[in-house]
């Protein structure tokens, strides 16, 4: 794993050879690029160049005073693609959680350049803003923060996954983390998230476990027919709880198509 900075954002990435198509990774609310951390050493590392973006105000990037809302570092970010893969390179983008309402919106903005979307449990429905919500529950970023740390301290006491995602949250900038939920939800209102990951028409999949996935998202999948992969008994953090599985599945379907 090598490291660049890319318009002031933290990218973790591996040897990068020009001929080889990328895969571009977000992560979700509160997170980092530490929950890839396990794409370095997979499958994806000897056939892609990976790039693992930390967002604005999170992991080891700084909160950028003119780029605080999601959709606006959604720009950003496309704008760094572009930049660093050129005007004709295929790009493939993997998404979680809230993240993947950026991804979406890369899918729309880079148009006939993406070969393939991976949405891992990333925000179809008002359901799945169990997360991302809760800063809207407070008067300040800081009372906020202060509440979400010691919840998911507790959390980690008791299971992996989420001992990665402490290590995360503490980085994330407060005032970052309720900027994404406050710009988030307009966006995410009357399932308009999920209507428009249907609309897109690159190659894509919305990849899930049955342990976290609200019902009301389950149920959505199924009525509107969602290209989607079940991986029973898994968590919100493919990555971490399905490490192999998911990279291997993401390198066949993208050789495959």
């Amino acid at each position: 794993m090598n490291i660049k900075i890319l318009q002031n954002l933290f990218v973790r990435h591996n040897a990068i050879d020009s001929h080889k198509p990328s895969i571009w990774f977000i992560h979700g609310f509160g997170d980092s690029g530490l929950a890839y951390k396990e794409v370095f050493g997979s499958v994806l590392d000897r056939h892609f160049n990976l790039y693992v973006v930390d967002m604005p105000g999170f992991g080891a990037s700084p909160l950028l005073s003119d780029c605080t809302s999601i959709d606006q570092q959604a720009d950003l970010l496309s704008k760094v693609i572009l930049l660093e893969t050129g005007d004709a390179q295929q790009v493939n983008i993997v998404s979680h959680s809230l993240g993947s309402l950026v991804g979406t919106w890369l899918c729309q903005k880079l148009k006939g350049r993406v070969h393939w979307y991976f949405n891992v449990e990333g925000n179809l429905t008002v359901g799945d803003s169990y997360f991302s919500s809760k800063p809207l529950e407070f008067d300040t970023a800081q009372e906020f923060a202060k509440s979400f740390y010691q919840e998911i301290f507790e959390k980690a006491k008791l299971e992996e996954r989420y001992k990665r995602y402490y290590c995360s949250v503490r980085l994330a900038n407060p005032e970052g983390m309720r900027q994404w939920a406050k710009s988030s939800q307009e966006h995410v209102r009357e399932n308009q998230c999920g209507f428009e990951f249907i609309n897109l028409d690159c190659n894509k999949i919305y990849m899930w476990g049955d342990v976290d996935t609200p019902l009301e998202t389950q149920k959505f999948i199924t009525e509107h027919k969602i290209p989607n992969k079940l991986y029973e008994g898994v968590g919100h953090w493919h990555m971490i709880e399905n490490t192999y599985q998911l990279y291997q599945d993401i390198y066949e379907m993208t050789c495959n198509a």
